[in-house]
C-alpha cells in the first residue's frame, strides 16, 4: 500500500495529476462510439450500420442487498407489502427518517417471491434516474461497455419481468414513473421517507412506529437482556417519547449498554442520545465515525476505511457503529447517518483530513485494476470530497480528484454522476486557474451533452473547448473537439481552428474564488449547475459553485435577471461587422450594464438581445470565443452572456430556430430550494433567502431554518396556550422539512417537543405545504 501522507505535512504538498496518454476505453451510447481520452478529451464517431452491439438477456436475475437482522414487529407490513407487490406494479414505501423502510425493503427483497425472472435491489440515494435505468439495464443483460437509446432500452426490457426494489428512492413523481416505464413489465417497489405518487399511481405503503410490545423486544434484543420490571415504564416512555423510532430505541439501547450502571437513559434526554452516545466511543470508532460524517451520506467500503484511516478493523468497528444507530450498513460499505453527522464533526473541531481521503482515492483510481464500475459504485465519495475540498480552500484537491475520476466515470456510463463531477473539476479548475483542466472539464461536458441529447449545447461547449485547447497549443485536443462538434445540429455549423490567437478584447477573463455575496455572477450557468449544494448538515461547508448556480439560476426562473441587457442597452465590446476589435456600441446606447425597468426575464432579453444583433457580424475567431463564452466562461454577467448569444446568431453560427433550444438548455432552471411563497396549514408563508439560511414567521418572531438541496431543518418554539395561541415559550420541537424532487411541494413533520412542553402541542405549520410562486 502507497503510503499516506500525515496531517501534519497536508499544507506543504502539492498535488498534480499526471494522466498518461494511453488511458482510453471505448464505449457505445445509443448511434455513437465513444473514445475516452484521459489526456486530451474523449472523441464521438458515429455507429457504422450493424455494428450497434447485441446484448445477451441473462436466464435468471438475483442481485440482493446483504443480509440483515429481521426487522422487528414488521410482519403486518411485509405482509401489505407483499400484498402490494402482487397486485400493482407500481409500489412506493414510505416514512420518516430512522422508521425503518430501508431495514423493510431488504427484508422484503429476500423474503417475499420473486418475478418470473428475478429480484433486483438498487440504492437510489445521490443519483439520478438515467444511471439507475442503465443499472437496471446491465443488471438484466451481458452488456459490456454499451448504453442504449431510451427507445432501444425500453424495447430491450420489454418482457422482463423481475421485482426491482429501489432503496432511498425519495424522488419525484414523475421521475419514478419515469424510471418505471423503462421496464413496464417489472414490478417497482420504491422506498424512501415522503411520499410523492398519486393514490392512482399504483400502491402506497406508510411505515409508522412500532407499537410498544415489539420497542420492547428491540430494546432487549440490543440490550442482550430482557427488560426488568422496574425498567417497564422507562421503556414504556422511552417508546412513547421516539414515538416508536427504531433508529431512536437502537440509541437508547446502546447508551445503555455504554454506561456504568447499564440502565436506559431517562426519556427526556431522547433528543440528546447523539452527544454522550459519540463521547463515550472508542478511538477507532470516533476515527471511523469521523471520517464517515466528513462524506455526509456518501459510503465507503472497509477496505477504503482501513487505507485511509490506517486502521485494520473496521469492518468489525463499523457493525459496532451501525448497533448503535450511527451508522448505516449499504451493499458493501458503511455511512453516516444525517443526523448523527453534525455531532461527530463538531466533537472532532471538524472534517476529517481531506489530504487522506484525496491522496487514497486518487491513487486507488490510477491503479490497472480499479475497474469503472468500482469507480461509479464510489461517485457520491468523490463528489462529496471534491465539493469539500472547493468549500474548504483547497480546490487544487478537487480539481487532482475529478481529474482522475473523470475518464473512469465516463466509461462507467452513469453519466449523471460524471456530469456532476465534471462541475466540480471545472469550478476547482477556475478557482486555481489550472487552463488545461478547465479544458479538460469543458470538453468532456461538451461530450456528455452530445451523448445526453442536448446537441445544441453540446456545439457550443465543444466550441469553447477547441478554443481553450488552441490557446494551450494541443492541436491534438483541438481536433477531437471540433470533429465531436460535428455532431451538432445543423443549425449549430461546426468551426473551423483559428489560425491565430483570438484578439485581445475576446480573451476570456480569469476569475477568481467566488466572494459567497457575489457569487452570483461569477460562475457559469450550465457547468456551475452540475453541482447542487450539500444537502443538510454538519458537513454541508459553503460552497462557491453551488451556490453560484442557485443565485444565478433563481433571476432567470422567476424573471428579474440582474443586469439584464436590452435592446436599447448593449456592452461596449461589440464586435463589428467586419470582425475587427474596435470597441464598437449599437446606435440605441452604451450602458455596459443596462438593466430594463421591469428587469426583464432571461428569455425574452435574450431573444430581444438576438434580433437587435442581426445585422452584427464576426470573424471564425469571434464566433469561435462567443460560442464557447456563452455557457462555459466564467465571470461573465448575464448581460454579458445575453450579448455573446446575440453575437452567435448575428455571427451566423447559431441559427434563430436553434436559440430556443439553447435557451432551454442555458436558463430553464426550475427552483432549487425552499426559497418562495408557500401554502401552509396554517395559511401563506413566505420563506426568504438569505445565504444558505431562510426564516418563516411564527408569532410574529421569525424561525430560522437551515439546510439546502432537499433537506431542511428549523427549530420551532412551543408556546403555553394558556396566554393564547402565542404564549410564552416553554419548550421545542425540530421541525422537518422534506422539499419533492420537483420543488413544488414540501412534507413538514414535527418531532416530540422537549422542555416543559405538554402533550397538547399541535405543529400548525405540519403536513403539506404547497408552493404559490410558479
Amino acid at each position: 500500500m502507497t503510503e499516506q501522507p500525515t496531517p501534519s505535512t497536508r499544507e506543504n504538498r502539492a498535488y498534480h495529476v499526471d494522466i498518461a496518454g494511453d488511458a482510453h476505453r471505448s464505449v457505445v451510447v445509443g448511434d455513437h462510439n465513444l473514445l475516452v481520452d484521459a489526456q486530451h478529451g474523449s472523441s464521438v464517431t458515429l455507429l457504422v450500420q450493424g455494428r450497434r452491439p447485441t446484448p445477451t438477456r441473462r436466464e435468471s436475475i438475483s442481485l440482493l442487498p446483504r443480509r440483515q437482522p429481521e426487522p422487528i414487529g414488521r410482519s403486518d407490513e411485509l405482509t401489505a407489502l407483499g400484498r402490494a407487490t402482487r397486485e400493482s406494479g407500481l409500489v412506493q414505501l414510505f416514512g420518516p427518517p430512522g422508521i425503518g423502510t430501508s431495514a423493510l425493503l431488504r427484508h422484503a427483497a429476500h423474503r417475499l417471491p420473486p418475478g418470473r425472472h428475478g429480484v433486483l435491489y438498487l440504492n437510489a440515494a445521490g443519483r439520478e434516474p438515467a444511471d439507475l435505468a442503465q443499472e437496471i439495464f446491465e443488471a438484466c443483460y451481458d452488456s459490456a461497455g454499451y448504453a442504449p437509446s431510451e427507445t432501444e432500452l425500453r424495447r430491450l426490457m420489454t418482457g422482463i419481468r423481475a421485482v426491482v426494489y429501489v432503496d432511498n428512492a425519495d424522488l419525484g413523481r414523475e421521475q419514478l414513473i419515469a424510471l418505471a416505464d423503462t421496464a413496464r413489465d417489472a414490478t417497482f417497489v420504491f422506498a424512501g421517507h415522503r411520499r410523492s405518487l398519486n393514490s392512482g399511481d399504483g400502491a402506497v405503503v406508510e411505515l409508522t412506529g412500532l407499537d410498544r410490545e415489539s420497542a420492547e423486544l428491540l430494546l432487549a434484543r440490543e440490550l442482550d437482556r430482557p427488560i426488568g420490571p422496574d425498567e417497564r415504564t422507562t421503556a414504556e416512555d422511552l417508546w412513547r417519547t421516539a414515538q416508536g423510532s427504531p433508529l431512536h430505541l437502537l440509541r437508547a439501547a446502546g447508551l445503555a449498554g455504554s454506561g456504568r450502571t447499564g440502565l436506559l437513559p431517562r426519556p427526556g434526554t431522547i433528543a440528546e442520545l447523539l452527544p454522550p452516545l459519540i463521547a463515550g466511543l472508542d478511538a477507532p470508532a470516533t476515527d471511523v465515525l469521523h471520517l464517515l460524517a466528513t462524506l455526509d451520506g456518501a459510503d465507503l467500503t472497509p477496505r477504503h476505511l482501513d487505507a485511509i484511516t490506517g486502521r485494520t478493523d473496521t469492518t468489525a468497528t463499523c457493525e459496532r457503529l451501525t448497533r448503535l444507530g450511527l451508522l448505516l450498513a449499504e451493499d458493501d460499505g458503511f455511512r453516516c447517518v444525517s443526523d448523527a453527522a453534525p455531532v461527530a464533526l463538531d466533537r472532532a473541531d471538524g472534517p476529517y483530513s481531506l489530504d487522506l481521503i484525496c491522496a487514497h482515492l486518487t491513487d486507488w483510481i490510477a491503479r490497472p485494476a480499479t475497474t469503472p464500475a468500482e469507480v461509479a459504485r464510489h461517485s457520491a465519495a468523490l463528489e462529496r470530497t471534491a465539493a469539500l475540498a472547493e468549500a474548504t480552500g483547497r480546490p487544487e484537491l478537487a480539481v487532482a480528484v475529478a481529474r482522475a475520476a473523470s475518464p473512469v466515470m465516463a466509461g462507467s456510463l452513469r453519466f449523471g454522476a460524471w456530469g456532476r463531477l465534471l462541475g466540480h473539476g471545472w469550478s476547482a479548475a477556475q478557482q486555481t486557474e489550472d487552463r488545461k483542466a478547465e479544458a479538460y472539464f469543458t470538453h468532456e461536458e461538451g461530450i456528455r451533452s452530445l451523448l445526453t441529447g442536448r446537441r445544441v449545447l453540446a456545439g457550443v461547449l465543444l466550441g469553447q473547448a477547441a478554443l481553450l485547447w488552441h490557446r494551450l497549443g494541443d492541436t491534438h485536443a483541438a481536433s477531437a473537439a471540433l470533429n465531436a462538434q460535428h455532431y451538432a445540429p445543423a443549425a449549430v455549423q461546426p468551426l473551423a481552428a483559428p489560425t491565430a490567437p483570438a484578439a485581445p478584447h475576446l480573451a476570456l477573463p480569469t476569475p477568481t474564488a467566488p466572494d459567497p455575496a457575489t457569487a452570483a455572477h461569477s460562475v457559469s450557468t450550465h457547468m456551475s449547475s452540475l453541482t447542487p449544494a450539500p444537502h443538510a448538515g454538519p458537513a454541508a461547508l459553503p460552497h462557491p459553485a453551488a451556490s453560484a448556480a442557485h443565485h444565478a439560476a433563481t433571476p432567470a426562473a422567476h424573471g428579474t435577471a440582474t443586469h439584464a441587457t436590452t435592446a436599447h442597452g448593449t456592452a461596449t465590446h461589440a464586435t463589428t461587422a467586419h470582425g475587427t476589435a474596435a470597441h464598437a456600441t449599437t446606435a440605441h446606447g452604451t450602458a455596459a450594464h443596462a438593466t430594463t425597468a421591469h428587469a426583464t426575464a432571461a428569455h425574452t432579453a435574450a431573444h430581444t438581445a438576438a434580433h437587435t444583433a442581426g445585422a452584427t457580424g464576426a470573424t471564425g475567431a469571434t464566433a469561435t470565443a462567443a460560442a464557447g463564452t456563452a455557457t462555459a466562461a466564467a465571470g461573465f454577467s448575464g448581460a454579458k452572456v445575453l450579448l455573446l448569444l446575440a453575437v452567435l446568431v448575428g455571427g451566423g453560427y447559431i441559427a434563430r430556430e436553434a436559440l430556443p433550444q439553447l435557451l432551454d438548455d442555458l436558463f430553464a432552471t426550475p427552483p432549487d430550494s425552499i426559497a418562495g411563497t408557500w401554502s401552509t396549514p396554517a395559511g401563506t408563508t413566505v420563506v426568504d433567502s438569505s445565504g444558505s439560511d431562510f426564516t418563516i414567521p411564527d408569532c410574529g418572531t421569525p424561525i430560522r431554518i437551515t439546510g439546502s438541496g432537499s433537506s431542511y431543518r428549523a427549530t420551532l418554539p412551543v408556546h403555553n396556550t394558556k396566554y393564547g395561541s402565542c404564549g410564552p415559550a416553554i419548550g421545542s420541537s425540530t421541525l422537518n422539512l422534506e422539499l419533492s424532487a420537483d420543488f413544488r411541494t414540501v412534507r413538514a413533520t414535527a418531532s416530540t417537543p422537549v422542555g416543559d412542553a405538554t402533550d397538547s402541542f399541535e405543529c400548525s405549520v405540519c403536513g403539506t405545504w404547497t408552493r404559490l410562486d410558479q
